[in-house]
């Protein structure tokens, strides 16, 4: 093989590798993580950049929290899942 083939094939495995890496950072976008609130009173789900995309929350759990502790276990929750890079 001569130089000109040599950068050739390692054009063309530099694009393969490329495209690999562009559709695996497709797919982890795609992709959804569902998280437990803190004190059972739900879940929500992020997709794999981040995006906040469903809150679910247990009526019966939530009507025995005040506004203030709700809002804190939910900060919580959404806290936790930026730690373990669910959220960013």
């Amino acid at each position: 093989m001569n130089h000109e083939d040599d950068l050739y094939h390692l054009a063309k495995e530099i694009d393969a590798k490329v495209e690999k890496a562009k559709s695996a950072a497709s797919a982890a976008a795609r992709a959804r993580r569902t998280w437990r609130l803190p004190g059972e009173i739900g879940t929500f789900t992020t997709t794999g950049t981040g995006e906040l995309v469903d809150v679910s929350l247990n009526a019966s759990v939530v009507k025995s929290y005040s506004a203030a502790s709700l809002s804190r276990k939910l900060l919580a929750g959404i806290q936790r899942a930026e730690r373990d890079g669910g959220i960013a």
